[in-house]
């Protein structure tokens, strides 16, 4: 579903484009190292047939599936028969929401984007386990197309296709909103206007540390990972790690065009950070060579907070979607094939 998104917003994929792939920093730095995983649960028997994201936190797991309505499930690990959908009655308009973005920033709420309506829904963990519906919508600075949004504490941030600036900063107290940092360049089409680089680099993750002080947001398209640090009032650009550019064809004439190429690779599903340390699933593989394979990944790269490669992990499993429980100080995945399995990983 977050690749559609992303195709209806954007663009069309190509069946053959100019090679504009560009190499930049090496992944061969660091050796690679191999992770034990154990299957803990088949998730599809509990009707879960698809994961758009999920987030862990001790015997609880909270999944967004990517249905009509609902849209996102609780599970007690402990009893998993009890499973409950978000409060939301079918006839709500709530319950056609197109939700994005899926969050856990601190493991006591989860947040959805809906791109649509500009709108951050917040809801409480407690809450969705006892099927109660706590929701709080903030409502983003109208006029945008928001893609992807976080909120930490009394303030949001967001990204999306916006003139100004790649981030925004949007203070809840205020309603103030403040834009920082351009979006990264193409070498390959240099001079693009910042709107036109905003649909290079819109399909992104995007993961705040769990003291609120920095940020992380990694394209799926693409090779690109950008490490950002959150300061009272501004956000500033640690570093920006540039594996492998979009492989695109792109027009600014007579508007803003981009088209991905079946030889783009793909670059980074999912994201799961700690105090220290960020993982990112990341696919490096091709729809041209891959097809629906692209989506998923054997591979973590392991990234401290300065943007730093410190660890390259493979394992046999191939997984969608990464998560951190902090309770348990353990890293979680799920697969994407007819059995979707809930993967711990023995890191």
């Amino acid at each position: 579903m977050k690749h559609l998104v992303l195709y209806c917003l954007l663009g069309s994929l190509s069946l053959g484009c100019a090679d504009h792939r560009i190499e930049e920093d090496n992944l061969n730095i660091i050796k690679n190292e191999r992770v034990i995983t154990t299957r803990l649960a088949d998730m599809s028997q509990w009707g879960i047939q698809k994961v758009n994201g999920f987030a862990k936190q001790g015997n609880r797991i909270v999944v967004k599936t990517g249905v009509e309505y609902g849209g996102i499930r609780t599970i007690d690990l402990n009893h998993p028969e009890s499973m409950d959908p978000m409060g939301c009655e079918e006839s709500s308009n709530d319950c056609f929401r197109s939700l994005s973005s899926f969050n856990s920033f601190d493991g006591e709420t989860v947040t959805a984007l809906d791109f649509r309506k500009g709108e951050l829904v917040v809801n409480a963990v407690s809450s969705l386990a006892r099927s109660g519906n706590s929701e709080t919508v903030i409502k983003l600075p109208s006029g945008e197309q928001h893609l992807i949004a976080a909120r930490v504490g009394d303030r949001v941030i967001a990204t999306g296709l916006y003139d100004e600036g790649r981030y925004l900063l949007y203070s809840l107290p205020d309603q103030s909103a403040r834009y920082f940092l351009s979006y990264p360049d193409h070498p390959g089409y240099l001079g693009l206007r910042e709107k036109t680089k905003a649909m290079l680099y819109a399909s992104n993750v995007l993961r705040v540390r769990p003291d609120g002080e920095a940020f992380v947001c990694a394209d799926m398209y693409s090779g690109v990972i950008d490490f950002c640090r959150v300061t009272a009032d501004s956000i500033e650009r640690v570093r920006l790690v540039r594996l492998h550019y979009p492989e695109v064809e792109v027009s600014e004439t007579p508007s803003p065009r981009v088209v991905y190429c079946q030889g783009n690779r793909f670059g980074f599903l999912d994201v799961a950070v700690t105090e220290d340390k960020v993982y990112s699933l990341y696919s490096g593989k091709t729809y041209k060579m891959d097809r629906g394979r692209a989506f998923e990944s054997n591979c973590l790269l392991v990234y401290d907070w300065a943007g730093n490669l410190i660890r390259t992990l493979y394992f046999g499993d191939a997984l969608t979607g990464i998560s951190y429980d902090r309770e348990e100080g353990a890293l979680y995945g799920v697969t994407g094939d007819t059995e979707i399995s809930l993967i711990k990983l023995e890191i």
